[in-house]
């Protein structure tokens, strides 16, 4: 290569990382992407629907009537939680703004910060609310494998962080 072409390629080079950098810089200060609710309804895809009834039959031996009510929960919590989780991240960009304006005032940062974790705890409230729904939708028999299934997932085991 002459040096000519080295050159020009080293300033494209230079130029698409200017370009990778500025739009780095752009989604950091932007925030995420707003993406769709999270599967709110039918809109899941079928063979996912498919896949989780399976595991409704095969782990707790759901009948159709009860795999029914649990899609129903899982929208109803589901649009519920994606609400919530929208206005977490609007509090936190509004507080980051705040942070990053040239006269911040700590007061306005500090009451944001107390409406996101109030949001969170709502979250954490509308979760559990779905869980004790769920318990009720199944038999006695199903509960005690649904409580093995909790353990399973919930309860960190010997040595594991958590």
């Amino acid at each position: 290569m002459n040096i000519f072409t080295e050159k020009k390629f080293t300033s494209i080079l230079i130029i698409l990382l200017v370009i990778l950098n500025i739009g780095t810089i752009t989604l950091l200060l932007l925030g995420r992407p707003e993406f769709p609710p999270a599967h709110p309804g039918d809109e899941r895809p079928r063979d996912e629907n498919r896949m989780i009834a399976g595991l409704l039959k095969m782990e707790l031996d759901f009948s159709e009537e009860q795999i029914r009510d649990y899609f129903e929960l899982r929208s109803t919590h589901s649009e519920q939680v994606s609400q919530l989780n929208r206005e977490i991240r609007r509090l936190k960009k509004e507080m980051f703004d705040e942070v990053l304006a040239d006269v911040s005032e700590p007061e306005i940062s500090d009451s944001l910060l107390t409406l996101s974790q109030s949001k969170q705890n709502q979250v954490e409230r509308l979760t559990f609310k779905h869980f004790l729904e769920l318990k009720k939708i199944c038999s006695p028999e199903q509960q005690t494998k649904l409580r093995r299934i909790f353990h399973r997932l919930f309860i960190p085991k010997p040595g594991s962080p958590g």
